[in-house]
């Protein structure tokens, strides 16, 4: 809840954004988001087995 994202690129209204929780492991800088898929460094939280995300609309 009341969780805040510095997005880099535009978003008109009505655009689909996917919100997703990823980890602060490994990597070469803390705090830049340095995920890139099936890497293990910086890589998304799961909770129970699934992944801790949400879909939403730009308003």
């Amino acid at each position: 809840m009341d969780v805040a994202a510095i997005l880099t690129e535009n978003v008109n209204s009505g655009d689909m954004l996917m919100l997703m929780v990823h980890g602060e492991d490994g990597g070469m800088k803390t705090g830049i988001f340095e995920y890139t898929l099936g890497a293990k460094e910086d890589g998304p939280i799961k909770k129970d087995g699934k992944l801790v995300m949400s879909t939403i609309t730009a308003k």
